[in-house]
């Protein structure tokens, strides 16, 4: 049920992603929108630079997978190690960029870590954080 969510979830993204891309008034607009966003991402405390080195060793199995894409990340039961091994969304995303070798949104990313973190069984800080913004 939930890799059922999370295909659907990513699904959802993609297709979002991808209407914006189309037209010249749109790409000012997506230029506008990527200018805002960062300047969020910047006040929110989100990613540049390396994962703590636990949250390194917690990506390594991922690293061995040859994963190319976040979305890739939704049916892979190593994850959840990361969650637990990062100490904040922001370590995480920097984490799996590393692993990926791309830039990864942090709204992906939160959905991604919003799915993981619906398991009750988990008690992570991650979790508390997206929790509690």
């Amino acid at each position: 049920m939930s890799r059922l969510l999370i295909v659907l979830a990513i699904a959802g993204l993609l297709a979002a992603c991808s209407t914006g891309s189309a037209g010249s008034g749109q790409a000012a607009q997506s230029a506008s929108g990527a200018a805002s966003g960062a300047a969020s991402a910047a006040a929110s405390g989100t990613v540049s630079g390396d994962p703590s080195a636990a949250c390194a060793e917690a990506f390594a199995p991922i690293r061995d997978m040859n994963i190319t894409s976040i979305s890739d990340l939704g049916d892979v039961d190593e994850v959840t190690p990361t969650v637990e091994g990062c100490e904040s969304v922001a370590d995480w995303i920097a984490g799996v960029q590393q692993v990926l070798g791309a830039e990864v949104k942090p709204s992906t990313a939160r959905l991604l870590l919003d799915i993981r973190c619906s398991d009750p069984s988990l008690d992570a800080p991650i979790c508390d954080e997206l929790a509690s913004s």
